[in-house]
């Protein structure tokens, strides 16, 4: 009797194989890491630089429009364009993956607006480029504050780092907190939950509305489950869109947007941009209190 082989494990082991190159390309999509980079941490008092150019001093609590966008480190093109169009009319612009190459500000320039950026890490080569978190807005922060994980992403050795903002809402007492994310990558859920962790606790800390939004990496079972029980235990709301087009990896979203003591009015994809490997995200929300 002929016996027929088990085509299973050689399967399982090639999936997993295809798996590890998947992720290694999606890691260092935006850096080569080897010995022609040098990838420094920075200081904890280099962390966050700023730029004047606010217009305004509250923001307006009937109307407060957000733009919430992972740019990819601005590899593709007309993505520069694609920023500067969808930031004309929004009141707060989140970017995850804001790359700036030796110091050229000048890219980011939005009318009207002034913004925070709280650096990663920096790569230096033939030029030094430093990535983060990025926070526009045309009402000047009353504070800036960033949030750096413990635990940092292999072969890089990099932390993530999420900034915080404060506002104050136009004719209220009210500070609004905004909080822009970029959820640490391929690591354990361990260290996911210690950065959901670290976050809460400044959320928690705060009296008035909260807005949570950016790339979250939420790219697992797992990973979900951790930031919804982080949401629950926060007594905040996630953000729906309809059509739903935002990216996806492995079945699951990576962007959301998340807030308590706001309404929405409108919520939007921008899924005609192509100008980053996510999807821009639109929401304008108002106050739940009335003026």
């Amino acid at each position: 009797m002929e016996l027929k082989k088990n085509n299973k494990r050689p399967r399982f082991l090639f999936g997993c194989i295809i798996f590890v190159i998947l992720m290694v390309i999606f890691l260092f999509s935006g850096v080569a890491v080897n010995s022609y980079y040098q990838i420094l941490t920075p200081k904890p008092e280099n962390i966050i630089e700023s730029a004047l150019g606010f217009s305004q001093e509250t923001i307006d609590p009937e109307s407060i429009k957000i733009l919430n966008w992972n740019v990819y480190k601005g590899k593709r093109d007309g993505w520069s364009d694609d920023f500067n169009q969808l930031s004309r009319d929004m009141d707060i612009v989140l970017i995850q993956e804001a790359r700036v190459k030796d110091k050229e500000w000048a890219t980011f320039h939005v009318k009207g607006m002034g913004w925070y950026f709280a650096q990663s890490f920096s790569y230096h080569a033939e030029s030094i480029s430093a990535t983060g978190t990025m926070t526009f807005s045309r009402a000047c922060p009353i504070s800036a504050a960033y949030s750096r994980t413990r635990f940092k992403e292999p072969f890089t050795h990099t932390p993530k780092v999420s900034l915080l903002t404060e506002y104050s809402l136009k004719k209220t007492q009210e500070k609004l907190l905004v909080v822009n994310i970029h959820g640490i990558n391929f690591v354990t859920s361990t260290a996911f939950e210690s950065q959901m962790a670290d976050l809460e606790k400044k959320i928690k800390g705060h009296q008035g509305p909260v807005i949570f939004a950016g790339d979250f990496n939420t790219w697992n079972k797992k990973r979900m489950f951790i930031l919804t029980k982080t949401i629950n235990r926060l007594g905040m709301k996630e953000a729906s869109f309809y059509p739903d087009t935002r990216t996806k990896r492995f079945g699951y979203f990576l962007d959301h947007v998340f807030y308590k003591e706001l309404k929405i009015k409108q919520t939007k994809v921008f899924e005609n941009i192509k100008s980053s490997d996510h999807k821009a995200m639109g929401i304008e929300f108002l106050s739940c209190r009335p003026l």
